[in-house]
């Protein structure tokens, strides 16, 4: 799906905004503080039902004004166009798609599919496995018809289990979620190890056109032991429940999955500099992005925010020629025009952004 207009009113600083959007690369120009964030900010919350920047709801409405919108109109492959929309007060969310109301965050990512590059894309890498949890996961729901319902019943299990633990209830009544547990974990563990699998094929040219390097892999980690193989999960957590009791949660599965990126055998984190860091962070983004084209059949929405950052020129250069080989909708932000290169584009479409109000380039 590709945006082909945008329509933003009470969100953050950005005055009442409309734009007709470009299938390829829509360039946001602007100085520090004038919204080019909040743009983006703005389609993110669309696909996503919630923030990058912040967990108040608060937060994103402007001052003196009792809620924001954000509609976009959305078109496939088949050219037909569906509007999308959000309304965001300080007390609930209100969804519609092709002008019907919904309830359903799931269907709303489904619409407008969304990822994010932006100066804190570092902590993919850096922070906990949460995040890198959550990575798998996107690329998963879009991929995998049968995941979001595999999910929702591994974390229903998961707080049923825990609750008995803490409450000491008998051995019995924790064996019944043991299997409902284990059920669940096979099939998620079996889709993320596929994907990481597959995100090593995608993510190794981009390494070498972003990075300039070969050799990556990606380790994917289940959240139990591997062996002996003839163990399964079930048995694992049988093992384990004596001091699943004492601590009062469950201490192993799925919601302790994780991966980890190698360059050639070595962690990515010894292997790489910072500003290489960031670039394979930009490589492992975009292999995301073309997994959801092999699944999907279209592209997907790349919001890049502050490109320019911590790149060179000739980094800059090689990512904008690999972004431009992409079958994707890119929003950009940069504060001036010349830090980004936008020749590769037949048709780019620039805006200027100043305190919060689209003007003419």
């Amino acid at each position: 799906m590709r945006v082909t207009a945008l329509d933003i009113a009470g969100f953050r600083n950005l005055r009442r905004i409309s734009l007709a959007c470009g299938p390829g690369l829509n360039l946001i120009l602007g100085p520090n503080a004038s919204g080019k964030t909040s743009l983006l900010e703005a389609l993110y919350f669309l696909g996503r039902g919630r923030s990058f920047r912040t967990r108040q709801p608060r937060d994103l409405i402007q001052t003196g004004v009792a809620l924001f919108r954000i509609v976009a109109w959305l078109a496939g492959r088949d050219g037909r166009r569906i509007p999308v929309g959000v309304e965001r007060d300080a007390h609930a969310l209100t969804a519609r798609i092709g002008g019907a109301p919904t309830r359903s965050l799931a269907e709303l990512a489904r619409q407008a599919p969304v990822l994010l590059l932006n100066p804190d894309s570092h902590r993919l890498l850096e922070d906990g496995p949460q995040l890198r949890r959550r990575f798998m996961d996107w690329g998963l729901f879009h991929a995998e018809p049968g995941f979001l319902e595999s999910w929702r019943r591994y974390g229903t299990a998961l707080r049923h289990r825990n609750a008995a633990l803490r409450t000491g209830s008998a051995n019995r009544t924790v064996d019944a979620w043991d299997g409902e547990l284990a059920t669940a974990a096979t099939v998620l563990d079996s889709w993320r190890e596929a994907f990481c699998k597959a995100l090593e094929g995608a993510l190794a040219p981009l390494a070498v056109a972003t990075l300039g390097m070969a050799g990556v892999q990606v380790d994917y980690r289940r959240g139990w032991p591997l062996e002996p193989f003839e163990r399964g999960f079930a048995d694992w957590l049988r093992e384990g429940r004596d001091q699943d009791r004492k601590q009062g949660h469950t201490r192993i599965g799925p919601h302790r999955a994780d991966f980890t990126l190698r360059i050639a055998g070595r962690p990515s984190g010894d292997a790489l500099s910072r500003g290489q860091q960031k670039l394979l962070v930009i490589a492992l983004v975009l292999a995301q992005a073309e997994l959801y084209q092999r699944h999907a059949g279209a592209s997907c929405i790349l919001l890049i925010d502050d490109l320019p950052a911590e790149l060179d020129a000739g980094n800059r250069e090689r990512v904008m020629q690999t972004l431009a080989g992409l079958d994707a909708q890119l929003f950009i932000t940069a504060l001036e025009p010349g830090l980004l290169n936008a020749a590769p584009w037949r048709e780019a479409r620039v805006f200027q952004l100043a305190d919060g109000v689209i003007t003419p380039p």
